[in-house]
């Protein structure tokens, strides 16, 4: 990986300055795999060689290489008159971005130990691909204070983009802010010894996002492949599938934001305070449109198509400050920090407010619908003769054999909401859901963090902790880490006290219910993978992200040695997690990001080091 950037700076005149960059970066990733034939044997005595799968004698090896060109130009003018300051900004922009992909591949290599394309006598395979997009922008900034005191600034962006069609490529993106410095007026010339800054910000501005994982959404694609099927005079023949159906009428979300801001500082501005209030409302989403009849054939294309209206706040609040302990500067701060948000759809085609067409107007952004749990039952008996009809998420009871069969002491027993004896989705829409309500949301809540700072006689002390207040996750099915054997019944990875969570007549209070292989593997029918209030886990957490503790040595020993400083310390990243999830191997902020758990949790580090300056 390779990144540059290089610039220069003309100033014509006194406050007149003109400056031009360029950046490139290049990402070259190269892989190879090889898989080989091996032996194994399944009865004493008798060898056998695995030639299929991840045991073909077979390499690959593929080439990609990404690049990024960027180019700025711009020009500054700054000018004062009396107590008038002006300053105007103006500029372009332009950004290229190439992706090329060269991939081969062989079979039956004469060694099991050399690795190379031309070693191979078997089936050759080769393929590629590559994309290309370009942003062009221009911009411009217009800023006015009057003594510090009262603050203006108005922006603008004309930006244009190669993955929306010509007719809808450029899009116009203005803000305005304006600020008060209150603390600067003559009327709080009585509390200046106390209220060091009061300033009221307000502003509104929107901004354009592009960012779409095709390169160009609006052009309907061909893919060309070897048929397997069908011969031609003796050959195999190419033919070529028609993509889904693209809209033409593709162009920027739009982001406003209005905001309302408020910075205080006190007693010398030891203690200091911001809140920040907003409304950002993101204009044409590019989304999924309308759900298409399943006799359209294809999958809805991507519209801008829904709008969506977030509310939220942000407060921090510093206290610093020094006095002298034993005859030495003792120095401290305290920062804490708070935020939160709620997002809503505000406008999405959908009138009959169907789940199946995964927005609807009102939505709140992350609500999870799922059943109620009465708990489990109790004995065989009440199992038979519960009246509801729970035949929709038990698809793996119901099929299985023999006297597990059928609903048993230990299963979960679905809540019949709508009082009609049959668990089920309804008409799926949030009129009639059936027996699914509101259960949890997947969205983090009440964001916050804590820092404190010492010094003292050469120690250096912080600490940090920061965490979510609340946020709800299910386990997505085949989460192993969380499921266990309910998804795969041969699952190695159990934490040691697992069998005491699991349903027994010895052990009727348990959590997880009777032990039943795959009924957490897949699909929306079955007892665990059926969304419900008793397995919905709060991933809210607090962790302790950084503690760092350090001693500089006094410079009257360091000078004799030549060493102008020298500072040893040690550094722990991720020392401790709370959290409400239920298990001790789970990473909450693991969970909330891949919902069946497969990647590396956030690892803890221990750092032992020394400064040294000369």
């Amino acid at each position: 990986q390779y990144t540059t950037t290089i610039g220069g700076v003309i100033t014509p005149l006194k406050g007149w300055s003109i400056v031009g960059t360029f950046s490139y970066k290049r990402y070259h990733r190269e892989k190879s795999f090889r898989s080989a034939n091996i032996t194994y044997s399944d009865a004493y005595g008798e060898m056998k060689t695995a030639t299929t799968g991840f045991f073909s004698d077979k390499l690959r090896e593929n080439s990609a290489v990404e690049e990024h060109y960027t180019y700025d130009l711009y020009t500054t003018y700054e000018h004062s008159v009396n107590r008038h300051n002006f300053k105007v900004l103006a500029g372009m922009n332009h950004e290229a971005y190439r992706y090329k992909l060269i991939y081969g591949a062989k079979s039956s290599l004469q060694s099991d130990y050399l690795n190379d394309l031309n070693l191979g006598t078997g089936v050759a395979e080769a393929s590629g691909g590559q994309s290309r997009w370009a942003l062009l922008g221009f911009f411009g900034r217009g800023t006015y204070d009057y003594a510090g005191k009262y603050l203006a600034e108005v922006n603008f962006r004309w930006d244009g983009s190669s993955r929306f069609p010509k007719h809808d490529r450029w899009g116009f993106f203005p803000s305005v802010a304006l600020g008060w410095r209150i603390s600067e007026e003559n009327f709080m010339e009585p509390v200046r010894k106390v209220i060091d800054n009061v300033k009221l910000r307000a502003s509104i501005g929107s901004l354009g996002n592009q960012a779409i994982a095709d390169s160009y959404p609006y052009i309907q694609s061909l893919s060309p492949s070897l048929s397997t099927s069908y011969l031609m005079n003796g050959n195999k023949i190419y033919i070529t599938s028609l993509g889904a159906p693209q809209s033409g009428d593709l162009t920027w979300e739009t982001i406003i934001t209005k905001n309302l801001g408020l910075d205080l500082g006190f007693f010398g501005n030891r203690l200091t305070a911001t809140a920040d209030f907003y409304i950002r409302d993101t204009k044409d989403m590019l989304t999924a449109g309308i759900a298409l009849p399943a006799t359209y054939g294809a999958d809805s294309p991507k519209m801008n198509s829904a709008d969506l209206r977030t509310k939220g706040y942000e407060l921090s609040l510093n206290w610093r400050d020094e006095f002298q302990l034993l005859r030495r500067p003792f120095s401290y701060s305290v920062t804490l920090t708070f935020n939160d948000y709620v997002s809503n759809i505000t406008k999405f085609d959908n009138p009959d407010r169907s789940f199946a067409k995964k927005y609807y107007e009102g939505m709140r952004w992350g609500e999870i619908w799922g059943y109620r749990i009465d708990g489990l039952f109790a004995s065989d008996e009440e199992a038979r003769n519960y009246p509801v009809d729970q035949t929709t998420v038990n698809e793996i009871i119901n099929a299985s054999a023999g006297a597990e069969k059928g609903l048993r002491a230990g299963d979960l027993k679905f809540r019949d909401l709508d009082d009609n004896n049959v668990i089920s989705i309804g008409k799926n829409t949030v009129d009639d859901p059936g027996d699914r309500e509101i259960i949890g949301n997947s969205q983090p809540r009440y964001h916050y963090g804590a820092t404190l700072a010492l010094q003292w006689a050469g120690i250096d002390f912080s600490i940090f902790f920061q965490g979510i207040g609340r946020q709800d996750w299910y386990p997505a099915a085949n989460a192993l880490a969380f499921w266990g054997p309910y998804a795969r019944p041969y699952a190695t990875y159990l934490p040691k006290n697992f069998h005491t969570q699991i349903w027994s007549e010895e052990n009727p209070n348990s959590y997880f219910p009777r032990p039943r292989g795959y009924t957490a593997l897949q699909g929306t029918n079955r007892e665990l993978t059926a969304v419900n209030d008793r397995y919905l886990q709060n991933i809210g957490y607090c962790r302790l992200k950084n503690l760092t503790v350090g001693y500089t040595l006094p410079r009257q020993w360091t000078r004799k040695a030549l060493i102008e400083s020298l500072r040893i310390y040690f550094t722990g990243e991720n020392l401790f997690t709370w959290s409400g999830i239920r298990s001790d191997y789970i990473d909450p902020e693991m969970a909330a990001t891949n919902g069946n758990l497969r990647l590396y949790p956030w690892q803890r580090t221990y750092m032992f080091g020394v400064d040294v300056t000369f």
